[in-house]
């Protein structure tokens, strides 16, 4: 950084900020600290004391440390680790909660030298939890679950600052502070832009990642529901709540107490109960205070408006459960204080029966940049997802609940743009729904992270938004059938899942500037297992084709929503053989030239530090498209001589044609061989992704590509006399789409020169229908008969 830059450290109290100090300062950082309130050992020195949990306390905390010590250019949270005791969940919430919320403001306050910075050189935003090193998911009983909510602010952040780096780091609190100062290091400084959350435990380092599901329509479902079920509702009699209650009451005729902050006891006036229109309503509210001597105002005609709506909804609710044979109660009062609704909340349940499931969908909206949020709308966002559902708790016997259903949402998942108190609170929601699954397994707990619907909080102006973006919005409907379909007992160890389309993907930081980019890399054989399914004269050899994906896919995380679209000009100068004499550390140099919102060409190289020169292992030029573009994939047909009879592949990989093992055997059958090409039908086996190891597939499936080559080295021994070949070079790799595990393609190897020491071919991959998915153009193999593998 600048030398009017720090790195600021957020003080968790605990040795770890100790040691993490000693590192920074070590490798050359100015860092200072900030010391949270009420912690144990603060530090005095090149420190500031933060005097209060308050939007401005932060802001002049900061304000000191801009004065005394420079500019904050990297920042550092270190989140201390909580645990409750006898059952206690809430032991630690009030100061966890102050601690969630003096990060919140931190992020307002950094925004601007943050992204200042971030537009000229690296800059970055690192939270680091120790829930348990694994994002809550980790089956503790004890952990408190408000620091799970970070990860939520920081996702959202990575979306909002596309100039800042951003991570969320959860880390097992068991680990000496040695190695998690080392990780913590290790994320602070990685390379790939595309993930934002990771857990790192003795387990090794996680991200996130979801499990597509497809639900039939029409399916018989197995459920405890029954026509007796008693469900407590928070924002249950309007909204998105309402609708999905609704298809409850149809399925399953069951029973709600729905609880509202609306009052039911307003009347709607005999003019209005026919009118649906905002704009002709508001004009009847109007002319009924003219008639009764009233001068309209603004302010009035809202509120009155606002009454007449919800009383509506409210009464059409309750009128559609009981129309489909359920039974609903409405309780007026604040789902934040129980003691708003406990008197009517005990006469519904002396109607209904006692309470046998929670449905907590009540969420408050406050939609704004983090420097633009204040303490009223973080906590007014905050206070209705956590309070409410500590105050639904408390309001029933939780070991007799059978179903606990929490509403949450993508935007906590995923992130996005203006909400990141609502992203903290939603990532609360999901975590609880973990805890509360690990300490009553007997109920079915549903975190739903819902994508955005058609209606309630999506305004007509976001929901275009949306579409413009790609994102599917949720139907009422379809989301409603979806949620009852949730209650299914074959998800009852599911405690969180998403429901309806992802939000839009982070948005990169197109710098004026071309830059360049020297990214180290420590490359171990154990750490690469699918090297031991590519071995020449009995050592590893890192294919040609993983080491053109490695230079690719580096690109391609350094900004994420582009994806890789050609590589050109790729040499191979020394390539990597794992003989116990190899360099074990590598550097890929990326330089920028060219840069656009819609492509950026990279110039890639990796090499290896010498005594006195580096050696020069791979080269190419890399192209990224932004994902958006339409990439037009052509048409292929390929068409067979006649003359060749069709041959199974597998016996290739049996008689020594080819050496290579199991996940580079992808070669089903020869479909054609002559002088001007083969034709082969293939299929990539499925590579676990834990044997990818350090080339894991992205954008372009490398193991795929190599079968390519492998039909280039069987046509060499056909036509040339038995020798052998390897891949050595080639012109340009044009990917349309990516080429998926376990589908079955075709390649079509069109010969275009073969000398006694090099064969050059054009390599097109296709589907049955033709959709071309790559080609490749000045495919180079060397020709060898003294090759022997």
């Amino acid at each position: 950084m600048p030398a009017t830059h720090i790195t600021l450290v957020a003080n968790d109290g605990s040795e770890l900020t100790t040691q993490l100090l000693q590192q920074l300062e070590k490798g050359g950082q100015r860092a200072v600290v900030l010391n949270l309130p009420h912690i144990q050992n603060p530090i005095t020195e090149r420190a500031v004391t933060l005097a209060a949990a308050s939007d401005e306390a932060v802001r002049k905390a900061l304000e000191t440390i801009q004065a005394q010590y420079g500019t904050v250019g990297s920042f550092i949270h270190l989140h201390p680790h909580f645990e409750f005791q006898q059952g206690n969940f809430t032991q630690h919430f009030p100061a966890e909660r102050e601690i969630v919320k003096i990060l919140f403001f931190l992020a307002k306050h950094l925004q601007k030298p943050l992204n200042a910075l971030g537009r000229q050189q690296r800059a970055s935003f690192l939270a680091v939890t120790r829930l348990d090193g694994q994002l809550g998911q980790g089956k503790r009983g004890n952990v408190s679950i408000i620091g799970g909510g970070v990860p939520g602010l920081v996702k959202c952040l990575n979306l909002e600052w596309p100039s800042v780096f951003c991570r969320a780091l959860d880390i097992q609190p068991e680990l000496p502070a040695k190695e998690i100062v080392a990780q913590i290091l290790a994320e602070l400084q990685d390379a790939d832009a595309s993930y934002v959350e990771v857990a790192f435990s003795e387990e090794g380092r996680k991200t996130t990642s979801v499990q597509p599901v497809a639900v039939a329509e029409h399916s018989e479902i197995r459920t405890r529901v029954t026509s007796d079920s008693v469900f407590l509702v928070s924002g249950g009699a309007r909204g998105v709540t309402a609708s999905c209650v609704i298809e409850m009451a149809k399925v399953f005729q069951c029973k709600f107490i729905l609880l509202g902050r609306s009052s039911s006891n307003f009347e709607v006036p005999a003019y209005a109960k026919a009118e649906q229109e905002e704009g002709a309503l508001k004009r009847l509210i109007m002319e009924d205070m003219k008639a009764k001597g009233e001068k309209p105002n603004l302010a009035t005609v809202k509120s009155t408006y606002s009454h007449i709506v919800a009383k509506k909804e409210i009464d059409d609710t309750i009128a559609r459960i009981k129309g489909f044979g359920g039974q609903a109660v409405y309780v007026q009062g604040d789902v934040t204080a129980p003691s708003s609704f406990r008197p009517a909340l005990n006469a519904a349940t002396a109607a209904l029966g006692k309470i046998t499931g929670i449905l907590h969908g009540a969420g408050r909206l406050a939609d704004k940049y983090i420097q633009d949020k204040t303490e009223a709308d973080f906590e007014h966002v905050l206070s209705v997802k956590l309070d409410g559902l500590l105050a639904l708790l408390q309001s029933v016997d939780i070991h007799q609940l059978d179903h606990l259903i929490l509403f949450s949402s993508v935007a906590g998942f995923y992130g996005n743009v203006g909400q990141t108190d609502y992203a903290i609170a939603n990532e609360i929601l999901s975590k609880a729904a973990h805890l509360f699954k690990t300490n009553h397994p007997n109920t079915q707990v549903s975190a739903i992270n819902w994508g955005a619907w058609d209606s309630g909080m999506v305004s007509g102006e976001l929901k275009a938004q949306f579409e413009a973006a790609g994102v599917t919005l949720v139907n009422s409907e379809g989301g409603a059938a979806m949620l009852v379909n949730e209650l299914n007992v074959a998800y009852a160890d599911q405690p969180q899942a998403i429901i309806g389309g992802t939000l839009p993907a982070a948005v990169s930081y197109i710098s004026e500037d071309l830059r360049t980019y020297r990214i180290h890399r420590h490359l171990a054989l154990k750490a690469n297992p699918f090297l031991n399914h590519h071995v020449i004269q009995g050592n590893a050899v890192l294919p040609v084709v993983n080491a053109v994906g490695w230079m690719a896919h580096t690109c391609e995380k350094a900004y994420p929503d582009f994806s890789i679209f050609k590589v050109e000009n790729t040499r191979l100068f020394k390539g990597i053989v794992f003989d116990g004499t190899q360099k074990e550390d590598y550097i890929i140099e990326l330089k920028e030239v060219e840069k656009s919102p819609e492509q950026i060409v990279f110039e890639t190289t990796v090499l290896s530090e010498g005594e006195k020169l580096p050696t020069y292992h791979y080269k190419a030029t890399v192209t990224l498209l932004n994902r958006k573009t339409d990439r037009k994939a052509p048409k292929f047909a390929h068409q067979l001589s006649g003359t060749y009879q069709p041959t199974s592949g597998a016996g290739l990989y049996e008689d020594g044609s080819l050496f290579h093992g199991h996940y580079f055997q992808g070669i089903e059958q020869i479909l054609d061989c002559t002088e001007s090409q083969i034709v082969l039908s293939c299929k990539a086996p499925e590579v676990p992704l834990s044997e990818q190891g350090q080339f894991p597939v992205g954008s372009v499936n490398t193991f795929f590509t190599d079968i390519q080559y492998q039909g280039m080295v069987v046509w060499v021994q056909k036509f040339m006399d038995g020798a052998k070949s390897l891949p050595l070079q080639t012109d340009s790799a044009v990917i349309y789409q990516p080429i998926p595990f376990g589908k079955e393609l075709f390649v079509h190897v069109k010969i275009a020169e073969a000398t006694d020491f090099k064969m050059v071919a054009e390599c097109t991959v296709y589907d049955a229908e033709g959709a071309v998915y790559m080609v490749t153009k000045g495919a180079t193999v060397t020709v060898s008969k003294q090759l022997v593998w």
